[in-house]
């Protein structure tokens, strides 16, 4: 079993790893943050990983030869790409897992629904000012620098169990919801960038989710983790729909031939609008929806008047 010493620093290395990713992720980089990055800020994150070291080297190269332009040159390079001015054949690179949800690249779509109730559940909110889709690829690296420090909190307290839910919680969510679609990111935006700096970014990145994954996997192995019962679903879903006890509300109908999204046009409407972020025109096979309420205002958001209740 892993000491209780040794459990706090992989865990603190991990966190710091996930917030230097936030940080270079969230936003065009301050003229500050070049500066801390630039006077040792990168130095401590080598790991003996060629991905992530190679990722770091560049980095640290470009930011040694800064001048009064970097920010400027830097700045551009990530509204291009990050802010989604330039594409590749009509795909953006914009750092939310919903962007890669399917082809149209709906932003507010089924994963920042999932990612928000996980988020709410573990009794986290944005900060005050913040207003970026929770599914953005910085608040899923705090979501997950937080939810490592949590469990050095629980291992202190003797509270195994919570340790190993954390870890579970750990390892799903970034099987689940990083790794599904940051290669693709990291593709895409490869194409865009013109700085070497990012690209470094984007290496040094997928090569630490990469390694934390193995990371993930040895420390669920080491503390008994895997024998627990977890399902981030249960997580994902505001208010399941629990068919035990009662026949749940029926969805809204969509008239297809009046819906304005199924005729191939940008709207979503209906899933803005609705507070448990039902999207009607979901396979709810292959995407679960919360519970429906029968509040009705889908029905009134709808501009093409293409939604309808059916009777509970």
């Amino acid at each position: 079993m892993i000491s209780y010493e040794e459990f706090v620093q992989v865990q603190n290395g991990r966190a710091s790893l996930y917030r230097l990713v936030a940080k270079i992720f969230r936003e065009p980089l301050s003229q500050e943050d070049i500066e801390a990055l630039a006077q040792g800020g990168l130095s401590g994150f080598a790991c003996g990983d060629q991905r992530i070291d190679h990722g770091v080297h560049v980095m640290a190269r470009y930011l040694a030869k800064r001048n009064t332009g970097t920010r400027e040159l830097l700045n551009r390079d990530y509204t291009l790409a990050f802010y989604g001015i330039q594409g590749v054949d009509g795909r953006m690179a914009l750092p939310y897992e919903s962007a890669f949800g399917g082809e149209e690249q709906r932003l507010m779509g089924f994963a920042r629904g999932k990612v928000y109730n996980i988020f709410k559940k573990q009794a986290l909110k944005l900060g005050e000012g913040i207003d970026l889709p929770e599914d953005h690829l910085s608040f899923m690296c705090e979501f997950m620098a937080l939810i490592a420090e949590r469990s050095c909190e629980s291992f202190k307290a003797d509270q195994m169990d919570s340790v190993r839910t954390y870890l579970r919680l750990q390892q799903e969510f970034l099987k689940q919801h990083i790794l599904n679609w940051y290669p693709k990111l990291a593709s895409l935006a490869g194409q865009i960038v013109s700085e070497r700096f990012y690209r470094g970014a984007m290496e040094f990145a997928g090569g630490f989710f990469d390694l934390d994954l193995q990371n993930l996997n040895a420390l669920v192995a080491e503390t008994g983790a895997s024998s627990i019962a977890f399902d981030l679903n249960e997580l994902e879903l505001a208010h399941p729909v629990n068919t035990s006890k009662r026949k749940p509300k029926p969805y809204p109908v969509v008239d297809k031939h009046a819906c304005i999204r199924k005729k191939g046009a940008m709207c979503m409407a209906c899933v803005s609008i609705c507070p448990e972020h039902i999207d009607p025109c979901a396979d709810r096979k292959k995407h679960p929806q919360n519970e429906c309420t029968h509040c009705g205002l889908c029905i009134q958001a709808c501009p093409a008047d293409a939604l309808t209740l059916p009777e509970a």
